[in-house]
């Protein structure tokens, strides 16, 4: 082939993959209290929003009790709402979504990658009273304690109390697809299909990966945390809201999950939820050897050892129906 015929072939073929990008769009989804879905996670709740996979949506989220979580509330004011979600049993979660993504089936995963968080003006964290039994040590608040803490203009810091300023590190508490057809599940408890993980690795720049189990997927996203430490031990991060969230959407029909997996710029993370904190540890090191051993190329005895000698694994959280653990693999061991 001559050169010149070369390059005419090779120019056609970058025009082609220069027009694939444009061809993805940006959705704009903001909604008000009143639009945000308040129930439990299933597989038929009507879409909000329907994408393709490649777009990107900026959406907003709304504060936790139906976004009437508050600045200017008491703990008392707190556990009234929660007196009377229980009566009505509604959920506490106020989702934003489902994002319907067009091709996305049973077996495939959802990357979703989160490119950019915005968070509103301030947030709270609250403490059970102790005879409710809540959180990592439920006897550390007879009575229970409400705080507000109010961020810097430029929403990167908080100050907790003099001479105490915490650094904004925001991430979404929980994200979700729809679960198996048929299932019902409460949303503060997280699973194969994600939902409250809690997990504050999943910060702008991360890339989460769900196994898909409905058509469409059916993504929802709620509980905006300002910061959290690992474990949340006192049943609350810092609960806000944010102005502002971009997510891009890409199906991903090469990728086969049981559960969800993260990817940071140094880590790839692996989850395991159960009711018993022993039990998801062992999910979590099964996970990691079977992602080590198959993209590594090692035995899976060379794999677990390899858990013992070069990854952290991490209490996510302990204080939903499952609790987590989570596994930091670090990229730069492998050359």
């Amino acid at each position: 082939m001559k050169r010149s015929v070369v390059v005419v072939v090779l120019t056609v073929l970058l025009l082609c993959l220069a027009i694939s990008p444009s061809q993805a769009k940006t959705h704009t989804f903001m909604i008000q209290k009143e639009q945000a879905y308040n129930g439990t996670i299933r597989s038929d709740i009507p879409p909000a929003l329907t994408i393709d996979s490649g777009d990107t949506v900026i959406f907003n989220t709304v504060m936790l009790l139906e976004g009437k979580l508050s600045a200017d509330m008491t703990i008392e004011d707190v556990l009234a709402l929660r007196k009377d979600f229980q009566e009505r049993k509604a959920g506490i979660y106020a989702f934003t979504g489902p994002f319907y993504v067009n091709g996305a089936e049973p077996g495939d995963v959802l990357e979703i990658r989160i490119k950019r968080i915005v968070p509103g003006a301030y947030g709270v964290a609250y403490i059970y009273p102790d005879e409710m039994g809540l959180g990592g040590l439920p006897e550390a608040s007879p009575k229970g304690y409400f705080k507000t803490l109010r961020y810097s203009a430029d929403r990167k810091t908080t100050e907790f109390a003099p001479g105490i300023t915490l650094p904004l590190r925001p991430f979404l508490g929980t994200m979700a697809l729809a679960p198996k057809p048929g299932e019902v599940h409460p949303p503060a408890v997280p699973n194969y299909f994600a939902g409250n993980m809690d997990n504050k690795e999943l910060v702008e720049g991360t890339t989460l990966f769900v196994p898909v189990n409905a058509p469409g997927g059916l993504f929802m996203a709620a509980d905006a945390h300002g910061l959290q430490g690992d474990g949340e031990v006192c049943i609350t991060a810092c609960e806000t809201s944010f102005d502002e969230v971009e997510l891009e959407f890409v199906v991903r029909k090469d990728m086969k999950l049981e559960r969800p997996m993260a990817e940071t710029p140094t880590h790839w993370i692996v989850m395991g939820f159960h009711k018993d904190l022993n039990e998801a540890m062992k999910i979590a090191i099964r996970d990691a050897i079977e992602f080590i051993s198959r993209t590594k190329g090692l035995s899976r005895e060379e794999a677990y050892m390899l858990c013992s000698l070069a990854m952290d694994f991490r209490v996510t959280q302990v204080v939903d129906g499952n609790k987590g653990i989570h596994g930091m693999i670090p990229k730069d061991i492998f050359k």
